[in-house]
């Protein structure tokens, strides 16, 4: 019985030619990816819309939300609460914009550290907002439970898109068979 010594890799020559880093995945997202990112888009779009009808209305707030005081208009100055709230929509849309790109192959194609952050920021502003709202809904009679279980299902959203697209983005496996 002989044994031998593990084999290295030879240097790269003409015939074999040399490892180069992988390419980034290509192709269009899986569709687990399709799906979270397009829940958290749709979802995301009830925010925005609840938004868009209080600043219409000129009202502080969001649908399902807790009780406003009425002291709490006092802050603003005339038309400052509808550009609050037209701001807060915008911030929504941007939110819809993300998951939609999410949803995208161009996604897949960057690095992992160019979108995941700030899907994860999402994630936990709507993890905090769940907290939030649920924890006051449930210590006072303020009211907020509604907007506390939306900000729940979105975190559940932002979470999946976030689990989902990290396996899924960045670095494609190496192709080829390793020299024996």
């Amino acid at each position: 019985m002989t044994f031998s010594a593990p084999s290295r890799p030879s240097p790269p020559t003409a015939h074999t030619p040399a490892r180069t880093r992988p390419a980034a995945a290509s192709g269009p997202p899986p569709a687990r990816l399709r799906l979270w990112a397009g829940g958290a888009a749709a979802w995301t779009l009830l925010y925005v819309g609840s938004k868009v009808h209080y600043a219409l209305e000129g009202r502080l707030g969001v649908t399902g939300g807790p009780e406003v005081a009425a002291g709490s208009y006092d802050a603003y100055g005339p038309g400052d609460v509808a550009g609050a709230q037209w701001a807060n929509a915008a911030v929504g849309l941007t939110v819809v914009l993300l998951f939609a790109f999410c949803r995208t192959p161009r996604a897949r194609r960057l690095p992992r550290w160019a979108v995941l952050p700030a899907v994860g920021a999402v994630a936990l502003m709507a993890a905090a907002g769940a907290v939030g709202m649920l924890v006051r809904a449930a210590a006072t009679d303020a009211g907020g439970a509604v907007f506390g279980g939306y900000c729940l299902v979105w975190t559940v959203l932002a979470v999946g898109t976030l689990i989902t697209l990290h396996r899924s983005t960045g670095p494609a496996p190496a192709t080829g068979r390793p020299k024996a």
